[in-house]
């Protein structure tokens, strides 16, 4: 098998065969990575006879998008559709407002139908003898946080929702804590409170808890749901207390970690024997159980789906611990479409039901938690997270298995924080899939994120241009990059953005294409500038000097708090820790005097331990940066030494487990608090 031919191949269907390490040198990948590759995107290339075939396929101008009768374009530009055309002709156009006009063609490229361009965004169909098509047109950047205030500056904060403490949540963080944290940094001047994923993740699974591993991105996580803003308090009372959790509730509750293997049952057992006293009319307020029950006969073939898995596959593993991957099923089970799969949906109506009853019960907490925010004064009110990719053996891949990528696992090149790479073992939508459909399930995953918040973030956004592809089983050293189509998924955010009016950020760390950040600012997404990590070779970046488009952070989740990061709590003792502890001693000498550059401290820089001064100095620095967005993790507002997660590490450290101390609307009362807050902006009225 040639291997030139293989490469040529590759190259067509936008899989790199070399890429660049950390160290500049140029790496090749290996053909047996192409052909994992390329198979996986429907380009069969394990032989000569495959491999010509698929080129053949490639050189004849293979369009998977050519079926779907959708395109993208931008406000302003001419629309040109994949059918013949010529000028003059009268073509009829539905808005997506219900408008109607008549438009004339115009002379276009190669004879292609040519429209003139629109002049307002939104999905308009175009009725042509063809067939109708879709042009999903583009406002010409997203939304900003200048849009929304009036050109102003503003901040937010940002927490993981399992960390913050409400009555009666039973050890797991909720929206009740959203709300009342939403509230607080309100009062306190915030625009915006930026959240961990509410990504649904495996009820059947306790120990699977991690926001940026989850099952579906298109559906919530119940565990996050708060009863006591959607049904009556004298119901959950009593449920509480006829179910005799209330002891245990309190006791997970008090604990500084969650116990995610006891909490999760507990809250599970709460949330069922609420669905069953919801549908008894003599217990619950009718309004509750009539919205309820409209969502149940309206779910849409989405939800049903996602329910059925659930049921499906904690039944399952009920009966097999191995089959944890619906691949690994009986092959009738396998095919979400089958007749046993709808004959189990119907013997267990009421387990699916009950599924239903939880994305109801979520997404209406989300809501009143959006609602809360915006009610206080927030100009965005919540940030959403959304994770780069979903599980591969879970309900997303399971219902849609012709949108994702078999046998592929996200993952990023070795960089100098990581010399081995990263392999997350996450899938994700094939760019052939994606074309095919029209980007139905690009365009599903924005509107379930955004559907109940002001703003959106990308987790590992580059991932729209270019991902790092591995193939099953391989090393990270063995994937290789993958273009995606950018310019469609950034018009379609930001089509969703205007839609929503909702502010989007990128999140653009580690190593970037060149030039891409500056695409980015284009687009209007906010790209993520880290204190830590803006640095030269001559130091720290002054404040001055950053864009103002950016969004400003003294930290991030995957990073030590900035007290802990001072106080060397992110050392681990044993071999290497009195190198790496003369290390930090240096790179402290090296941040306090960025500090006294900036004109923020004086004096000798301040021992390990006493790391008040430093978080102070930290936020001021951001906070004299231009940038429009501030986001504060609530870890330093709070002046902690709390890591939320450890990458590369699973059990090793207690990731996604840190609770804060103190009730969720209480964190911010502290004067120290109050004080740094005040350096991002001023209370609103009637804030102590």
């Amino acid at each position: 098998m040639s291997d030139d031919i293989l490469r040529q191949l590759a190259a067509k269907a936008g899989v790199a065969s070399h890429w660049t390490d950390q160290t500049g040198a140029d790496r090749a990948v290996s053909p047996d990575s192409l052909r994992a590759i390329l198979r996986a995107l429907g380009l069969p290339a394990d032989g000569d006879s495959a491999l010509r075939n698929s080129l053949s396929l490639m050189e004849s101008g293979f369009n998977p998008a050519a079926s779907s009768r959708f395109t993208t374009a931008r406000v302003g530009q001419k629309v040109g559709l994949p059918i013949a055309g010529q000028g003059g002709q009268a073509v009829e156009i539905t808005l997506e407002g219900g408008g109607h006009r008549i438009v004339t063609s115009e002379d276009g490229y190669d004879g292609a139908l040519t429209l003139p361009a629109f002049d307002e965004p939104g999905y308009h169909m175009v009725r042509t003898s063809q067939g109708d098509y879709t042009v999903a047109t583009a406002p010409e950047r997203c939304i900003t946080l200048a849009d929304l205030n009036g050109g102003a500056p503003g901040f937010g904060l940002a927490a993981q929702i399992y960390s913050l403490r409400t009555a009666d949540d039973g050890g797991i963080g909720n929206f009740a804590g959203v709300s009342a944290l939403g509230r607080a940094a309100a009062a306190r001047g915030a625009d915006a409170l930026a959240i961990s994923p509410v990504h649904a993740l495996y009820g059947a699974e306790a120990g699977h808890f991690s926001p940026y591993s989850p099952s579906t991105r298109l559906f919530y996580n119940p565990l996050h749901a708060d009863p006591a803003a959607i049904l009556p308090e004298g119901l959950l009372r009593d449920v509480i207390d006829r179910a005799g959790l209330g002891e245990e509730m309190a006791k997970l509750s008090g604990l500084p970690q969650v116990d995610w293997l006891a909490a999760t049952p507990l809250r599970q057992k709460l949330l069922r024997a609420l669905f069953d006293a919801l549908r008894q009319p003599g217990f619950a307020a009718e309004p509750a159980r009539m919205d309820f029950e409209r969502t149940l006969a309206e779910a849409s073939p989405l939800l049903k789906s996602h329910a059925i898995f659930e049921v499906l596959h904690a039944t399952r593993l009920r009966q097999d611990r191995n089959a944890w991957s619906w691949r690994n099923w009986d092959a009738p089970y396998r095919d979400p479409n089958s007749p046993e799969v709808a004959a189990f949906a119907a013997e267990h109506q009421d387990e699916v039901a009950h599924q239903i009853f939880l994305q109801w019960l979520t997404g209406r907490s989300y809501g009143e938690a959006q609602r809360a925010c915006r009610d206080a004064g927030m100009k965005v009110g919540l940030i959403a997270d959304l994770a780069i990719g979903m599980d591969g053996s879970g309900s997303h891949a399971w219902s849609r298995q012709h949108e994702v990528l078999g046998g592929l696992s996200i993952g990023a090149p070795p960089d100098y924080y990581s010399a081995e790479g990263q392999s997350w073992g996450l899938t994700t939508f094939s760019p052939h899939g994606l074309a095919a459909s029209g980007f139905a399930p690009f365009i599903d995953t924005l509107r379930a994120s955004l559907r109940y918040v002001g703003g959106i973030r990308i987790d590992h956004v580059m991932g729209m241009s270019r991902l790092w592809l591995v193939p099953e089983g391989a090393s990270a050293l063995d994937g290789a990059y993958v273009t995606f189509p950018s310019e469609t998924l950034f018009r379609l955010v930001a089509l969703e953005s205007w839609r929503h009016k909702a502010i989007v950020i990128g999140e653009d760390l580690g190593t970037l294409p060149d030039g891409f950040r500056e695409y980015l600012r284009d687009q209007g997404v906010a790209g993520l500038r880290v204190l830590r990590f803006e640095k030269s070779d001559d130091g720290y970046i002054p404040p001055e000097q950053w864009h103002a488009d950016a969004a400003a952070l003294t930290t991030t989740h995957d990073l030590i708090a900035t007290a802990g990061w001072w106080a060397g709590a992110d050392i681990d003792a044993g071999e290497g820790e009195t190198e790496a502890q003369d290390l930090r001693a240096w790179d402290r000498g090296i941040l306090w005097g960025a500090f006294q550059d900036a004109g923020l401290v004086e004096g000798e820089r301040p021992a390990p331990q006493d790391t008040g001064p430093v978080v102070d100095a930290a936020i001021r620095f951001i906070a004299r940066t231009p940038c429009t967005l501030k986001l504060l993790p609530i870890e330093d507002a709070l002046g902690v030494q709390t890591q939320p997660n450890v990458p590369g590490t699973t059990t090793e450290k207690p990731n996604w487990r840190h609770r804060l101390d103190g009730d969720a609307d209480a964190l911010l009362d502290d004067a120290a608090v109050r004080s740094r807050l005040s350096h991002l902006g001023q209370a609103r009225d009637g804030a102590a």
